[in-house]
Parts: C-alpha cells; sequence; structure tokens
C-alpha cells in the first residue's frame, strides 16, 4: 500500500542492536530490555533503591504480621502492635503484665502468633503474639532476625557475615555463611527454606537469594510485598487499599499519626542525557528522513531528541536540530550528509523517571513526491514543503501497511496478551470458563485446529480433558459392554446357543418376555422395542473415568457436554478407593499398587503354620498363578 517509490531502510537503536552511546551523564539501562532511564540518586545510580527495596524489607523496627493491618513496631522499650480498631498502635503487653524485658531493642521479626525482638545481645522469642516466652538467646552484635516457616529462627550479626539458625527451642541449629558482599541489613524467608537477604556494600544495596544475586523482579514474584511506601528518619507511612482506592496512613516512630506524609522525592536523579556516535549510512550525501522514538513519559517527565547530520562528522554546536518537547516523531531537516549523531535528553521530578524503548532512523528520504511530475519540483522552497506535507500521508500509509504486516502475529495465541484471548477463541467459536487461567486458554486454542478436525472421537475429548484439567483420562465405550455374544474361556456342547468359543444369548435373556424368559433370569424393561435390543444396548453412550481427585467433576461434566456430539450421552465418574471384585475396575482410576497384606487362611498364617498342596480331588501340579483354585477342594492344608 505504500507509496513511496524507492526502498528505504532505517536504522534501530535499543538494547538489541545497541544505542552506540558515546558520552553517558546520569542515565543508565542500555543493556536492560526495559529501556533506558534516568539514574537513581546515590553511589547506586542502577538501583536498588532502598525504598523500592522498603515493602520486602522494612525497616527492622517494624514487621508486618498476620493480615494486611497487623504491623509491629519498637518504640523505645516497647513493643506495638496496630489497632486498627482505636486508630493506632498499642502496647503488646498491658502494663500489668509487662514482663520488662526489653531495655534497648532494635529489631524485630513476626510470623503468624510467634513474635522474635533482638535487644541488647539477647533475642527474645514469643509464641501466641506474646503471651508466652519460649527461648531467650545469648547472641552478641544480633542486628535482623527473621522467623521461618518449620518454626525456625534466622539471625544475622553484624560485621561477622554469618546467619544462625535455631531451633524453636533457642538451641542452634547450623551457621551459615553466605558468599555475599556488605553488610547483611535484611533478612527474609521464602517457600522451600529460601533464605533472602539484603546487603548494604556502601550506598549500594543487593539481594541475594540463596547467596546468588538476585533483581527486584524476581524477589516481587517470590514473596509477596506488604503495605510500607516509604520510611524516613522522621516516621513511616503504609498504603492499603480502602472501600474507595488507596489509603494511606503516616505514622512517626513513636506510633503516632502525622499530617504530612513521608515525602518519596529524591529516587531518581532530575535530568540525563547521552549522545551517540556517528551513525553511518553507508551514503554519501545521504538525506536522512525520519526520527521515530518509542518511550513512556509519565507525568512530569519528559524526552527531548535532537539530531545533527554531517558528511564528515564534524559539526558545530549550533547546527543541532532539536524537536519540539513531547513530539516523538519529526523528520530530519538537515543537509545532506552521511553521518548522523543523536543527542537524548531525559528529565524528571525525581520521583519517576522517563523510559526510552527504541529510537527509529530512516533514510534515505523518499515519499510520494518523487512521484510528481518534475514541473512540481523545480522550486526548492516548494519541493521542501510538497516532500514534508506529503510525509504525513506517507506516514499514515505506513501505519496501515504495518498493521497489515503484522496481523498474522494477532493470531498467534502464543503471541497476544490475555485479554485478546477471548477475542481470538471467538473467531474460532471456542468458549472459556472464568476459571481457566490464561496457559491453558493459549493452549486451547492453539489445538483448537486438531480439536476441531477429530471433534466427535475419543482421542478429541481426551485432548482437550488433559488441556484443560491437566490429567489424562479414560473414555470407556459402553457399547462393547453388550451381553449379546460373550467370549468364553471354554466351550462344552451342552453350551445353550454355543457356537465355537463363543456364547450368543438369547432374546429372552436381553429383556424379561412373557413365556420365554427365566423369572430372575433377564431385567425387566419396558421402554424400546425388543426386537433392537441388540442395536440400541448402550449405543452412543459413553463414560468418562478420572483419578480421585483429579478434577472438578461438575467442570469435567460441563467440558464433556460442549465437545461431545449431540446424538451421544456421556458420563463423568472419578475413582474411588481401591479395587473391588466383581465391579468393572480402570487401572489408573480404581486401582493402586501397594503391597500385599499378610496371606492368613483361617488361623493359618502361610509361609509359617501351613503349606498348600494338592487336595484329594485337584490337579497334581498345586497351586497355580491364574488357574481357579479353591482352598480345602483344590488344595489343603497340613
Amino acid at each position: 500500500m505504500t507509496c513511496t517509490p524507492t526502498t528505504v531502510t532505517f536504522r534501530l537503536l535499543d538494547d538489541v542492536v545497541g544505542w552506540d552511546q558515546d558520552a553517558v551523564a546520569d542515565v543508565v539501562g542500555f543493556d536492560d530490555p526495559a529501556g533506558v532511564r534516568l539514574a537513581h540518586a546515590g553511589s547506586s545510580p542502577a538501583g536498588p533503591t532502598r525504598t523500592q527495596l522498603l515493602p520486602w524489607f522494612p525497616d527492622p523496627r517494624l514487621a508486618p504480621g498476620c493480615g494486611p493491618c497487623g504491623w509491629f513496631l519498637l518504640s523505645g522499650e516497647r513493643l506495638l502492635r496496630r489497632d486498627t480498631c482505636a486508630g493506632g498502635w498499642r502496647p503488646v503487653w498491658a502494663p500489668y503484665c509487662d514482663p520488662r524485658l526489653l531495655r534497648a531493642p532494635t529489631a524485630v521479626a513476626v510470623r503468624g502468633h510467634r513474635i522474635a525482638v533482638v535487644d541488647s545481645g539477647r533475642v527474645f522469642v514469643w509464641r501466641n503474639e506474646g503471651d508466652h516466652l519460649t527461648a531467650v538467646i545469648a547472641l552478641r552484635h544480633a542486628t535482623v532476625v527473621a522467623l521461618a516457616q518449620d518454626e525456625q529462627l534466622l539471625v544475622a550479626g553484624a560485621r561477622s557475615g554469618e546467619i544462625r539458625r535455631y531451633g524453636p527451642d533457642g538451641r542452634l541449629g547450623e551457621v551459615i555463611r553466605p558468599d555475599v558482599c556488605g553488610e547483611i541489613i535484611g533478612v527474609r524467608t521464602g517457600p522451600g527454606r529460601t533464605i533472602w537477604l539484603l546487603t548494604a556494600d556502601g550506598d549500594r544495596f543487593n539481594v541475594y537469594r540463596d547467596g546468588v544475586v538476585s533483581s527486584v523482579d524476581e524477589l516481587a514474584a517470590a514473596l509477596p510485598p506488604s503495605s510500607l511506601s516509604s520510611a524516613d528518619e522522621d516516621g513511616f507511612c503504609l498504603r492499603e487499599k480502602g472501600p474507595d482506592g488507596d489509603v494511606t496512613s503516616c505514622y512517626d516512630w513513636a506510633g503516632e499519626p502525622r499530617d504530612e506524609p513521608v515525602a518519596a522525592s529524591g529516587e531518581f536523579v532530575t535530568e540525563g542525557k547521552f549522545t551517540t556516535h556517528r551513525i553511518d549510512s553507508g551514503i554519501s550525501r545521504c538525506r536522512w528522513h525520519r526520527v521515530r522514538v518509542e518511550a513512556d513519559v509519565p507525568a512530569g517527565t519528559a524526552v527531548s531528541v535532537a539530531v545533527v547530520v554531517s558528511e564528515d562528522g564534524k559539526f558545530a554546536a549550533s547546527d543541532w536540530q532539536t524537536a519540539p518537547a513531547g513530539v516523538t516523531d519529526f523528520l530530519v531537516d538537515q543537509p545532506p550528509g552521511r553521518y548522523l549523531t543523536a543527542r537524548v535528553g531525559l528529565s524528571g521530578d525525581s520521583s519517576a523517571t522517563p523510559v526510552l524503548h527504541r529510537l527509529r532512523l530512516d533514510f534515505p528520504r523518499s515519499t510520494s513526491a518523487d512521484l510528481l511530475p518534475v514541473a512540481f519540483r523545480q522550486d526548492p522552497a516548494a519541493d521542501d514543503f510538497t516532500e514534508r506535507f506529503l510525509s504525513l500521508f506517507d506516514a499514515t500509509t505506513a501505519e496501515i501497511d504495518r498493521v497489515v504486516e503484522r496481523y498474522p502475529a494477532l493470531l498467534d495465541p502464543a503471541g497476544v496478551p490475555d485479554g485478546a484471548l477471548p477475542w481470538l477463541a471467538g473467531l474460532l467459536g471456542l468458549s472459556f470458563e472464568a476459571g481457566w487461567d490464561a496457559p491453558t486458554r493459549r493452549k486451547l486454542i492453539q489445538a483448537a485446529p486438531e480439536l476441531y478436525r477429530r471433534r466427535g472421537t475419543p482421542c478429541a475429548l481426551k485432548k482437550a480433558i488433559e488441556i484443560v484439567f491437566g490429567v489424562e483420562p479414560v473414555i470407556d465405550e459402553l457399547a462393547g459392554d453388550r451381553h449379546w455374544a460373550q467370549v468364553r474361556a471354554t466351550a462344552t456342547p451342552s453350551s445353550a446357543r454355543g457356537l465355537g468359543s463363543v456364547r450368543l444369548f438369547g432374546r429372552s435373556a436381553a429383556r424379561l418376555r412373557l413365556g420365554t424368559s427365566t423369572l430372575g433370569g433377564a431385567p425387566l424393561r419396558a421402554f424400546g422395542d425388543p426386537d433392537t435390543d441388540p442395536l440400541t444396548e448402550h449405543a452412543h453412550r459413553f463414560r468418562v473415568l478420572l483419578p480421585a481427585g483429579a478434577a472438578d467433576e461438575d467442570a469435567v461434566r460441563r467440558l464433556v457436554v460442549r465437545q461431545a456430539p449431540a446424538h451421544t450421552r456421556g458420563s463423568v465418574r472419578a475413582g474411588g478407593t481401591g479395587f473391588v471384585v466383581g465391579t468393572r475396575s480402570t487401572v489408573g482410576v480404581d486401582t493402586a499398587f501397594v503391597p500385599l497384606p499378610p496371606p492368613v487362611v483361617g488361623g493359618a498364617r502361610l509361609n509359617h503354620d501351613g503349606v498348600l498342596r494338592p487336595g484329594p480331588r485337584g490337579a497334581r501340579h498345586g497351586v497355580g498363578v491364574g488357574v481357579v483354585s479353591a482352598v480345602g477342594v483344590h488344595t489343603r492344608v497340613s
């Protein structure tokens, strides 16, 4: 659809191709897929900052407890607990039952109903939120403490770089010496006895998981954050969800409310910039065409781009072309030249930063003006205006071309966002239940062609159940249970209606008929034509068998109704607790391979008090596996 007469190319500046940065000031993230951004204030420009880590590693004087509001605070010699009903903080112990053990507490940790406090070379551990003192550990230079899921206690000491693990009774279990840089100022425990550490190496903070450096994103994915949003020397703030949105509550270190919130500014520098090397087009006297900027620009931040073109890489300070503020797509208004140099500036209010993802440089200039007759391009000024004017329409057409080119990606279940999955499923006639997660929906969409091609077959139904519920079912077609012909192990001339080794059952055995059926030998049925019983018995019926507890039977039943053919009728049954002799059982559904109980015959235990050997009327070869043997008939106990 594009109207440009010649082929154009472009050069990308991003983390994959490279930014070609030359002079950099207060900008980081050139190798980060997230994008280029302003540096953090302090000696750790790439972060993370202490403010970022507060939700997972709060101030040692603070500890989140049970529920969103269960916070504990050390204030002087007191341990306070947040009381949302009273609107403030209240002492854990009433004045008449205060144990008065704390002298100068420095750190607190809470998990469930257990509390641990570091105080003057000792570590106290209580149960029932302070009602029962369970352990007192003497440990000098203890700084931070954490409680694990298995009632273990982790204590880190100042300058030692060690973590001591104690049992519920206060006995030392092991000493861990993690290979980390800096002083340990925070300890958290995760699932599977995972230990997360926060260290301070000067002004630089590092996060470790089991001794390996980790990022803030990995920390956030493994541990839920608390509601602590900011903290400084004067107090702290908690941001919690309320009925009308987020509510921020601020307190000083004595537990008293604060009118002014704790400022969160100062996280980023306010300005940063970088300049690229000379970008070579490979074309002498190249007319550079267009610059496009892809960036996230929050409120209070800005991104500015300037370019300069030269033939030999030399230019003056006045030659720069700076795009207007907020413009992310502009034409290059420079003389022809082989080289282009870009200068990017980022600015913010110190609480947020713009994030630059990509710069795209299009060259050489090629517009639909090249298709006009020469008479329209004789005047240089008019020619320049015509090119710039038609570039507006060329850009719109190029966007349409881009949408057309990317249209196949919209049909890729692995590439579309989660919110687009119902729309994509609607194109294929699929419907999702509310409880299905995004990976399950993607697998269903991807398997839709195969499921539609085999729809109505047992393998398609089995595949659908396996995708949605993650369990492999057994599809039992009941038509195979017809008793009109049954293979027998032996056949005798006296067998009724015997044909070789197959015994055929007559109509009198299929349903009760007066004058021909034996009373109690045939079922009583009052529907259908008895002459069509050989064809309709269990016809178009199937059963889905699942292991016990593998999936919700109602959810499986709804899926079976949608996937089964209209003329069939299916049922769903989950496995029981064991194997029942005489009842149809399925291996993996109703059975489990477990050791057999001790063999006992009457009061005699085999291999101890008795031996089975051939009886008076039995075969001479004794008891055989797979051969029917009756105790006392074919065998006897001696």
